[in-house]
């Protein structure tokens, strides 16, 4: 099953490149590499939840990451 839903994923990415090659080929490179480094990222966390849904959250790893901040500023 998980290799249907990554199979899935990898089709609806390729949609969304597919999309806007018009786009993409008009612009510069800048743009193409901010969108492909977008893209895969996307497409790159996605998979990893699907493998590991029990994996955390953005503001679960912002909160251990600012938890000593907030201790020194003593901000709850």
């Amino acid at each position: 099953m998980k290799w249907g839903t990554i199979l899935g994923l990898t089709l609806i990415v390729g949609l969304m490149i597919a999309m806007e090659w018009n786009t993409l080929c008009r612009s510069s490179w800048k743009t193409r590499g901010a969108y492909a480094v977008l893209v895969l990222a996307g497409w790159f966390i996605a998979i990893l939840l699907v493998h590991n849904p029990d994996l955390p959250g953005m503001t679960q790893v912002l909160e251990v990451i600012y938890k000593p901040i907030t201790t020194f500023l003593k901000i709850n």
